[in-house]
């Protein structure tokens, strides 16, 4: 069974269980104090099982993506670049970078943006291209 239907019978189970009685796979949970937070809080517990290298694996993704701070074959890698192109670009500051001890590093938001202006540029430029054609 997967998540989605795990879900949904979990759903059916309390729709179908009688008022008051709680379907068993639902923990009970205390009575919220107002009914602003009965509208927001919601709880969902779910286990997942991993074998130690999906484990490993998955730490290893979480510690790539997750840190603010890439190193030069991180961010070309996450631009899918060649790292003598990154660096070309870095030194002529068309990407933000900067260095520390002399090693090139890119910050992940930094680069996002970065990203997101060179489509916005890129899709401008095709607009003006159309409207002089």
């Amino acid at each position: 069974m997967n998540l989605v239907d795990a879900i949904r019978k979990a759903s059916q189970q309390r729709l179908h269980a009688p008022a008051g009685e709680a379907s068993p796979s639902v923990a009970p949970t205390p009575a919220p104090s107002s009914q602003e937070e009965a509208e927001s809080v919601q709880t969902v517990r779910f286990e997942v099982r991993l074998t130690n290298q999906q484990l490993y694996d998955l730490l290893q993704w979480m510690a790539r993506n997750l840190h603010p701070v890439m190193t030069l074959r991180e961010a070309a890698s996450y631009l899918r670049l060649r790292s003598h192109e990154l660096v070309t670009l870095a030194e002529s500051g068309d990407i933000p970078a900067f260095k520390v001890d002399g090693k090139w590093r890119f910050l992940k938001n930094a680069l996002d943006e970065w990203m997101l202006a060179q489509r916005a540029t890129e899709f401008v430029v095709k607009e003006e291209e159309t409207h002089v054609a």
